[in-house]
């Protein structure tokens, strides 16, 4: 007897939103750490000089989260994501973009060297930085799967 079973497709898009949810969530706690611990954001590039909650708040975000501005963002596109249709993809991309911010923001931290470094490592504020580093890498993975995704749906819609 054959029966035919379709193969599982990967639900990216979902995949994106949990990702981007969990993000969010390791934001919060890593804003509490470094709001208790003074972790302001200190980059090569960018220092405001203020203290940790005052640069979530209005600067650059602190050492292990990115500022309010973007988490407010990041759960706006999340909502977006949800829709159908262009909204959606807005949704999407936005997202998979803010991945790379956020990858990227975590590279040019010098926080994260410093808590990395096994001279000066520091459990909880590691484990925030290689989980947002991880985050980042699966938004983009799955942002990028579900542009292509739907990319080739549309193709097979237009023929």
């Amino acid at each position: 007897m054959y029966t035919n079973r379709s193969q599982p497709k990967l639900n990216a898009k979902m995949g994106l939103i949990v990702t981007s949810i969990l993000s969010l969530v390791n934001a919060g706690i890593g804003t509490m750490i470094a709001v208790k611990q003074n972790l302001p954001s200190v980059t090569p590039i960018l220092t405001t000089g203020k203290p940790a909650l005052e640069d979530f708040l209005t600067g650059n975000g602190t050492a292990l989260s990115p500022p309010l501005y973007l988490c407010i963002v990041t759960l706006l596109l999340i909502l977006l994501a949800f829709q159908p249709k262009r909204p959606g993809m807005v949704g999407v991309i936005g997202l998979t973009i803010l991945g790379g911010i956020f990858l990227l923001g975590e590279f040019v931290e010098t926080n994260t060297y410093r808590a990395l470094n096994p001279v000066s490592f520091n459990l909880p504020v590691a484990l925030v930085i290689l989980a947002e580093i991880v985050l980042a890498l699966l938004m983009i993975a799955f942002g990028g799967i579900t542009i292509i995704q739907e990319r080739q749906a549309h193709h097979h819609a237009a023929r």
